[in-house]
């Protein structure tokens, strides 16, 4: 087959690494794949991996009319046999492009935690969690499961020595890394800030450092409160390496890591112990008590105590290795039996073979289109209306005092 990839970033994150890596699997399984993306930092890691990329003329703001018809014509002219969508900006744009005009097939998956109403509901639709499969079901009758994969031959345990060489980690410290991005979204720089704050505490009474890899809007709020823990201690208790297209070594360097999502999943693949961080204070140790949870919603929570939280479930590992050893392997083997690319490749291939040999019934494809489009319409103008009274506030906080001009 060939297959269009659509991606919507292509920043370092989950999905968007979902998206390349599956691609690369399904290239590997004969299939002729192209993906259409914007210009980002996993450009250069696609076409190292020998994914042809198309640029989308438009970043980041969907639905656009230059990104439909360029989409059109590459999907006209490679003779595509189905398209990819990745998220909800590339979903719309597929669906009111070449998938309307042309019948194109249309698969979708949604990584993130919610799944937008604007999505046509008539399209196959690949989710992450089985609790998301369950909150769908009754409203969109084609719901198909893959957890997100993770490469387990490339993310492997290797060379801990070398790792932790890099950056001149001591053999008597533990290690705390966390590889993400450092946004607001999913209160991702939010727990990092936490995690700073929870070493600066540990760090009285154990040798410990913490390692953070990413980038993003929050990465100098980062970098501002490691340096006060540095400059207070006098030592690198923290450090913040910025962005890494290739992060494996600072999973394979560490003791112990935190995250959520597909981040998650690659610590397990490395075969360390991981405290699954979520929004609002929500930290949680994987054991064996906890695995059924997170195998059912997903590897992210909602709601806790915050730092004291983090802080109760890192002191659990810290003073023994053992415990960290029991529970690294636990997480290796959940990943290679669980989480497999080639499993993955496997499932969605036939998702892919489905789409092509079974069409979506004309009136039902009207009715969803239709109701898509409404319900876009409305999130747009919720949109606006959000970025114009926060446009106003900002006018209002900069004016000068008694309306005086500059």
């Amino acid at each position: 087959m060939r297959v269009l990839v659509y991606p919507h970033m292509m920043e370092i994150g989950g999905s968007q690494m979902n998206a390349l890596e599956l691609a690369r699997q399904m290239g590997e399984r004969g299939h002729e794949m192209v993906v259409f993306a914007p210009d980002g930092a996993l450009v250069e890691l696609a076409s190292s991996w020998g994914l042809e990329v198309a640029r989308a003329p438009v970043a980041h703001s969907w639905p656009s009319m230059r990104n439909m018809m360029a989409l059109d014509r590459l999907i006209r002219e490679r003779g595509i046999d189905v398209a990819h969508a990745y998220e909800w900006g590339p979903a719309v744009e597929l669906a009111f492009s070449s998938h309307l005009l042309r019948r194109a097939p249309l698969v979708v998956s949604v990584m993130s935690m919610d799944v937008p109403v604007h999505i046509p509901t008539h399209l196959p639709l690949i989710l992450g969690t089985r609790s998301m499969i369950a909150a769908q079901v009754g409203s969109r009758p084609d719901l198909q499961l893959i957890e997100p994969p993770v490469d387990t031959t490339a993310n492997a345990p290797t060379d801990a020595v070398t790792a932790r060489g890099r950056w001149k980690f001591r053999t008597d410290e533990i290690v705390i890394s966390v590889v993400c991005r450092l946004v607001s979204e999913h209160e991702k720089v939010q727990g990092v800030l936490a995690a700073i704050d929870a070493v600066d505490t540990l760090a009285n009474s154990h040798p410990v450092r913490l390692l953070i890899v990413g980038d993003g809007e929050g990465i100098e709020q980062v970098r501002a409160r490691a340096n006060a823990v540095n400059s207070r201690r006098g030592a690198d208790t923290v450090i913040v390496t910025g962005r890494l297209l290739d992060p494996r070594e600072a999973y394979d360097a560490a003791d112990i890591m935190f995250g959520m999502g597909g981040s998650a999943i690659k610590s397990l693949a490395f075969g360390k112990p991981l405290v699954v961080q979520g929004s609002g204070g929500f930290w949680r140790l994987l054991d064996e008590s906890s695995l059924p949870i997170f195998l059912e919603q997903g590897w992210f929570g909602h709601g806790g105590g915050g730092t004291p939280d983090l802080i109760r479930e890192l002191r659990k590992l810290l003073d023994d290795k053992d415990h960290r050893t029991r529970l690294g392997a636990l997480g290796r083997s959940i990943a290679v039996e669980r989480f497999s690319l080639l499993s993955a490749s496997s499932r969605l291939e036939g998702i892919y073979k489905t789409a092509v040999d079974a069409p979506t019934a004309a009136a039902a494809k009207a009715l969803s289109l239709g109701r898509s489009a409404i319900e876009l319409a409305k999130y747009k103008t919720v949109m606006g209306s959000r970025r114009l009274r926060t446009s106003m506030v900002r006018r209002k906080s900069t004016a000068p005092p008694n309306g005086v001009q500059p």
